[in-house]
């Protein structure tokens, strides 16, 4: 449409300098002249308006640019934190499993310790019974007892351990549920910056349209 109406304001332009320089009085030319001049100042007008608009695409077309620039950024920011995610809730699966698998074991354990005890009642109340072989008994009395403490502390190292497995597991939560709000904010900007990219989209068109 701007090229349209500088095209029309050069015609008309050189038709009235042509009639001016061709025929009419000092009036007439007086007031050729004067429409000549706003047609001249209307013509700079517009080609100013031109010039104007040709900056602002450009700036536009910057801002495009840049804002998709960050949109990419902020889409593998998003991608990143989603694989960090992912390895997070298999680490929490695999300590799940580790703490199952622990108190499994102390499970057996307890059953064994439940087992020795029964043992030791039926050779204490075989002690009981057979004064004549008590030295041999005693003997072998002590000897579960020792038993049972080891069996003790290896309990005890598995409860702490487990207790360790949970602590992990915990931690892992904690920081998952860190991660998702990261990947939440991340997901707003996201679609704040989509939200950008269509209206600098819409307003170049526009834009685009005007100088056509």
């Amino acid at each position: 449409m701007k090229g349209k109406n500088t095209c029309l304001w050069l015609a008309a332009l050189t038709c009235l300098a042509i009639l001016g320089g061709c025929s009419g009085t000092a009036t007439e030319n007086t007031e050729l002249k004067s429409r000549v001049k706003s047609l001249e100042n209307t013509l700079e007008t517009t080609r100013n308006e031109r010039d104007l608009l040709r900056k602002d695409v450009a700036r536009f077309e910057a801002s495009l640019a840049q804002t998709e620039s960050k949109l990419a950024d902020t889409s593998n920011a998003r991608n990143q934190l989603q694989a960090q995610v992912t390895s997070l809730t298999e680490s929490r699966r695999d300590l799940t499993a580790k703490v199952d698998s622990l108190t499994e074991a102390r499970v057996q354990l307890q059953t064994r310790v439940d087992e020795l005890g029964a043992a030791r009642t039926e050779l204490q109340t075989r002690v009981e019974d057979l004064t004549r072989s008590r030295n041999e008994l005693q003997g072998m009395v002590e000897n579960l007892v020792d038993a049972r403490g080891i069996i003790e502390k290896q309990v005890a190292s598995l409860t702490k351990a487990r207790d360790a497995a949970r602590q992990d597991a915990l931690t892992a939560q904690a920081k998952m549920a860190q991660l998702n709000k990261q990947l939440s904010a991340q997901t707003e900007q996201m679609t704040a910056l989509q939200e950008q990219v269509v209206s600098i989209r819409s307003v170049l068109e526009q834009l685009q349209e005007k100088l056509q």
